[in-house]
């Protein structure tokens, strides 16, 4: 009996220094392996715009720069989650938000090109098509300026794909930031596959502690992408799949955070880290509530959500967005 219960211990014993062993592993292959990830994307990004410079060179059809402006888009898109992040300041030159795009000089790349290849091309504004679409080369290639940069923690990857979620819901599904083409759900599940690369980084550790959580995650994420590849635009109920997938995943992301008892920052801010969901309550810092938050709509592509008794206009989630961004990146230069 006593050799049994020494043999068990003995397994036991082993089964918990490899888990401990594997879970120390995954972390390290986490924080290095997102750049795998994200600097060959920057690189295809860089690709496909610089395709879009070549289309508006050559004078190409509106059909064709058109779709290389939606392609640069996506590719765009699919690593929003990383970008916004940890570099705010180079994205907004890259991205602005729908209101820019009425505010003369403060248009930024993207949403400068929108308005000039949409609804078609003009042959007068090729030129200026193409001296933005140079403009936004120069600014994506910055992002990929990251190797010299202290690899990025857990805390910061699971806060990024939080604030994804809200990115996701404010701009991509309401098409807040590119009003014109009409790409807005395929730019919404672009930007979902970036939180799920991100996300595949840590299934292995949660899986440890909470399979159910893992497959749950894993689901939610399969169908939010089939609904948004099959959805249209005109007739797509943006608070429904909020409720149904973007609060769910990320009440997910929070679970999974804890599971693997990743800290919360106590540094000051405007989008709760610890919440479930931007609706939850004390989410938003109490000192960036505004009444702007509910005021009348600039037009479609500035929806007003309406869940769990909280309203938003996503003008406002926008805006607490980039403030957000700003507050994190002057954090993180002083630490």
């Amino acid at each position: 009996m006593r050799t049994l219960i020494f043999a068990i211990t003995v397994i036991l014993l082993i089964i918990c220094g490899y888990s401990i062993y594997e879970s120390i592993r995954s972390k390290v292959a986490a924080e290095k392996d997102v750049l795998t990830w994200y600097e060959p994307s920057v690189a295809k990004l860089s690709i496909k715009v610089e395709k879009l410079c070549t289309a508006l060179a050559t004078h190409q059809s509106s059909a064709v720069v058109q779709q290389a402006f939606c392609e640069s888009r996506l590719a765009y898109k699919n690593i929003e989650v990383f970008a916004e992040y940890f570099s705010p300041y180079t994205v907004q030159l890259i991205n602005g938000g729908g209101n820019d795009t009425t505010k003369g000089n403060n248009r930024q790349a993207f949403q400068a090109l929108e308005r000039l290849l949409y609804p078609s091309l003009q042959a007068a504004d090729t030129q200026s098509a193409y001296i933005e679409a140079r403009r936004l080369i120069t600014a994506v290639n910055s992002l990929s300026q990251v190797a010299s940069k202290p690899l990025p923690t857990d805390a910061q990857l699971f806060d990024a794909m939080r604030l994804e979620l809200v990115r996701v819901m404010a701009l991509s599904l309401s098409g807040f930031d590119a009003p014109e083409s009409g790409q807005q759900l395929k730019e919404a599940a672009a930007a979902l596959d970036g939180v799920t690369r991100v996300w595949n980084l840590y299934e292995d550790r949660v899986r440890i502690y909470n399979p159910a959580l893992v497959k749950y995650t894993a689901d939610l994420l399969t169908a939010a992408h089939t609904r948004l590849e099959q959805g249209l635009p005109e007739s797509f109920d943006r608070q429904a799949f909020i409720s149904e997938y973007i609060n769910h995943l990320s009440v997910n992301l929070k679970l999974s955070r804890e599971a693997l008892s990743i800290p919360y920052d106590s540094e000051q801010y405007i989008l709760d880290p610890a919440a479930s969901n931007v609706f939850a309550r004390n989410a938003v810092h109490p000192l960036y509530v505004s009444a702007e938050a509910q005021s009348d709509s600039a037009g479609s592509h500035d929806p007003l959500y309406n869940i769990n008794g909280q309203q938003f206009r996503a003008s406002y989630i926008y805006t607490l967005l980039q403030q957000n961004g700003a507050l994190n990146a002057v954090a993180e230069g002083t630490k």
